[in-house]
């Protein structure tokens, strides 16, 4: 079993672990950016290390490589994202139309402050050396499984209306992402707008 980065210093005191993952996420916020100007190839630990104001030792105390970096800026967006759609007073929807529309609205809201984080999963997830790769793939399918099984249920109530399950579950996962990859074309909408129109197109693919 893959250990999360940084569990093996979980039984330290509370203060130490909040000041790693403190050190952790300053590291990923200033890595994510050197990523989108140079790319990930590009850069390297010692430019993140001069980017962060962290020592380019200190800085292995808390990063063990740059692909353990890309690999928690995937976890930024993804650990989020699975909280919304496993969180019970979304499971509980008996509706799968406002279940749908409500898991759409949580995943676009959260995605829309963290557009350089899915871009850059999007354009450098396949550098990942196959550990991570295939950590963050299983994360990914099952988001688009969560979405299936609703339009599955959905399809057994007559409320949706789609040929196959699969296909339209990723086709909707892949259009939350929307903003992050066509922000630089759509900049005079405002964050609610952009919400309702993503959401209102994003159910008529599967509503009667």
């Amino acid at each position: 079993m893959v250990k999360k980065p940084g569990s093996e210093r979980e039984s330290k005191p509370k203060k130490s672990r909040n000041l790693f993952q403190k050190r952790q996420m300053q590291i990923i916020q200033k890595a994510t950016k050197l990523f989108m100007k140079k790319g990930y190839a590009q850069t390297t630990m010692r430019e993140i290390s001069k980017a962060t104001g962290i020592d380019l030792r200190n800085l292995y105390y808390f990063i063990k490589s740059k692909d353990e970096i890309l690999y928690l800026v995937c976890q930024v967006i993804h650990t989020p994202m699975m909280e919304i759609i496993n969180r019970q007073s979304i499971m509980e929807i008996e509706n799968p139309v406002t279940q749908l529309q409500t898991i759409f609205e949580e995943l676009i809201d959260f995605g829309y402050d963290c557009n350089q984080e899915l871009l850059l999963m999007y354009r450098e997830s396949k550098s990942l050396s196959k550990r991570w790769r295939k950590i963050i793939f299983h994360q990914e399918s099952l988001l688009v499984s969560r979405i299936e099984e609703i339009l599955k249920r959905g399809k057994e109530k007559k409320v949706f209306q789609f040929e196959d399950a699969s296909f339209t579950a990723n086709f909707l996962v892949y259009g939350l992402s929307l903003h992050p990859l066509r922000s630089w074309n759509m900049n005079d909408y405002t964050k609610d707008e952009l919400k309702n129109l993503l959401v209102k197109n994003l159910m008529s693919t599967v509503l009667d």
